[in-house]
């Protein structure tokens, strides 16, 4: 079990943190950087270049028979994309507006269709628009194609850059107010903590990091392999952060204990009835995957958290 030598205060913590306001150059910014992911198109005469979007028709043929899932009408196609497999759009590269014209190509050898995988095929392809891309204008007729609710005018729009941006600031506001309250309370405090509660404090802080690398495809494993890091140096790069949580972790559970803060079943069963709704599965369901106590406990936790960062003195 951790050791509490000195519990430092945590009542009335005064802390100074600076707190950003959204300036014009950053809704300009905002601005200029929406205007560039949705360009305006304008159709052209001539022939197509890279860059071009295009509206074609298109049928894919294998040894002369048309193949399932190789045809469409009306698609709009930017040249260059890489939408298509390789050739198709380079192929493409010079035709007019109205001109048919065969491509011959090779589907890549890994294609997720095994019939076709490696095959060689011929693309019937008509072109029936040309268009280029240009920087859009920014007047109310662009607001509008943004398709927002409620917002038709240039003035709707930077009023709504505004509030995203001060919701930014101020959700970054929040938490550095909480790590400066929360750093001042672990250097005011002494905490031993065996190593038992370091080791749990590790696969928990792991199992966190696989699940964020989960999120974005990637196993553990594998980060590993690229960082040039065992599992063993691994472990001896996040030793720090996770004891440090864990002191955090055994701080708060003694101010639980301080100010005898209690969850009510009422309050469990509050939560449980949240996650079941949030997630769409009935209150069983929940059950069967959480266990009552250990939310109790974590919402102690939650109130302990509350309680330390609304007592605060926060000077800006």
């Amino acid at each position: 079990m951790s050791k509490i030598n000195k519990l430092g205060q945590y009542k009335g913590v005064e802390v100074k943190v600076n707190k950003q306001v959204v300036t014009q150059e950053e809704i300009d910014n905002q601005i200029k950087a929406l205007l560039a992911q949705k360009p305006t198109l304008e159709e052209k005469d001539g022939e197509v270049s890279n860059g071009d979007v295009t509206t074609i028709d298109f049928e894919g043929f294998k040894d002369g028979v048309a193949f399932d899932g190789g045809k469409a009408e009306g698609h709009q196609l930017e040249i260059g994309s890489g939408q298509f497999i390789p050739g198709f759009e380079d192929q493409m590269i010079g035709m007019k507006k109205g001109e048919t014209r065969e491509l011959n190509l090779t589907f890549p050898e890994n294609y997720g269709a095994p019939d076709l995988a490696g095959a060689d095929v011929v693309f019937k392809v008509t072109v029936h628009k040309i268009e280029t891309k240009k920087e859009s204008e920014l007047n109310d007729e662009f607001v509008v194609s943004l398709n927002i609710p409620e917002m038709q005018t240039v003035a709707d729009l930077y009023e709504s850059m505004k509030a995203n941006i001060q919701a930014q600031h101020d959700q970054a506001y929040q938490a550095q107010k909480e790590t400066a309250i929360f750093d001042k309370i672990l250097a005011d405090s002494d905490v031993e903590i065996d190593d038992s509660e370091l080791q749990k404090a590790l696969e928990k802080h792991i199992q966190h990091i696989s699940m964020q690398l989960a999120q974005q495809g990637m196993q553990l494993e594998q980060y590993l392999q690229m960082m040039g890091v065992d599992e063993t140096a691994f472990r001896q790069q996040i030793e720090p952060s996770a004891k440090q949580q864990a002191i955090f972790e055994a701080i708060i559970d003694e101010i639980i204990n301080v100010e005898n803060i209690e969850t009510s079943d009422e309050e469990v069963d509050q939560q449980v009835e949240s996650i079941a709704s949030y997630n769409k599965v009935s209150k069983e369901e929940v059950l069967q995957k959480i266990d009552p106590e250990g939310l109790r406990h974590d919402f102690n936790r939650v109130k302990a958290s509350r309680l330390i960062a609304e007592s605060a003195i926060v000077t800006e």
